[in-house]
């Protein structure tokens, strides 16, 4: 396997602003992991005939990467250039590059590598322009919180503590990601302090079971309280004790960025809740729902709300969510 963030950070200084390693692991294309000595910014390069065709890359920029092409005149080449500009964002870059590298790996030509770079700039793109710069509302925090309640939960049983953090799945570049996906096995997460708490699902691909053996729901009941209780930044705290290795801490962090939540707005992230009940349910072909095949043409991001009584009888116990794993 190719260690993008490995070879990053193995690179020695050669006299050149830019240092470039090539990636050897792909013998049949020209493909560098290279860092700027003077900024530290990393960059991902991949050289091309200049026959190859490329296409208008402002659509494919997004933030805190720029993507642009140089060509190389003396050799009739063209370079590629995938550029990290902000430095806070790398280790959600190492997972960006590395994505590129598995997935042009079986590439037999350098359009077609191409073609798969972009692909897989498009999926990223979207991820990227979730991260909110400017911090989470208070409905993005309740349910990163939600995230939080059940990952620690895996964390802290010896069947999914090893492969938890993996297993969260929530803010991961492909469309149909579950907040959590363990094997064949696909969970959601809700989170509310209503009162009167009930399931809201935002669209119809949240509770669609399309590719899992199994599908479950977990719902936390919760109530605002002034202290003794838990926060996002409580959470945070604990979920990064609880971790095992730094490699895991380090996938950790990225996805907590990939959710939009970064350390330095820690101050807006203190407002506590007490957790009521947990009630999980089975998300079987009867259970209650909105999916995409149920849908007319041309209808799409339908949200919806579900009775909690409605659905008491796919109630399971999340010891028996587990035991389907």
């Amino acid at each position: 396997m190719i260690n993008i963030k490995s070879i990053w950070e193995n690179q020695k200084p050669t006299g050149e602003v830019i240092i470039r390693t090539r990636i050897d692991e792909i013998p049949h294309l020209n493909c560098f992991a290279a860092t700027n000595h003077i900024t530290g910014q990393h960059l991902y390069i991949m050289s091309v005939s200049k026959n190859v065709v490329i296409p208008e890359l402002k659509n494919y920029r997004f933030k805190g990467v720029e993507i642009y092409t140089l060509p190389i005149e003396p050799e009739d080449k063209i370079e590629f250039y995938i550029y990290l500009l902000d430095n806070e964002l790398k280790v959600i870059f190492s997972l960006f590059i590395q994505n590129i590298l598995e997935d042009i790996e079986p590439s037999v030509t350098e359009s077609e590598a191409i073609t798969t770079t972009l692909n897989v700039v498009s999926k990223w793109k979207k991820m990227f322009d979730k991260i909110n710069f400017n911090g989470l509302s208070l409905e993005q925090q309740k349910g990163l919180i939600g995230e939080l309640l059940f990952l620690n939960y895996l964390l802290n049983d010896e069947k999914t503590s090893a492969n938890a953090v993996n297993a969260w799945t929530g803010a991961e570049m492909e469309f149909q990601a579950k907040d959590f996906t363990l094997g064949a096995v696909g969970i959601e997460i809700k989170f509310t302090s209503s009162k009167q708490p009930r399931i809201k699902v935002s669209n119809e691909r949240q509770l669609d079971a399309e590719n899992l053996s199994d599908l479950f729901l977990v719902l936390y009941s919760t109530e605002a309280v002034k202290d003794n209780g838990f926060s996002l930044n409580s959470l945070i705290a604990q979920t990064r004790k609880v971790i095992s290795t730094d490699e895991e801490r380090s996938i950790f962090n990225s996805k907590l960025q990939l959710n939009g939540y970064f350390d330095e707005d820690s101050e807006h992230y203190g407002r506590m809740y007490s957790l009521k009940k947990t009630f999980g349910f089975a998300v079987t072909s009867d259970f209650p729902k909105i999916v995409k095949n149920q849908l007319p043409l041309g209808i799409y991001d339908t949200s919806y709300s579900i009775e909690i009584s409605a659905v008491e009888s796919f109630i399971v116990e999340p010891e028996n969510i587990l035991a389907k794993v």
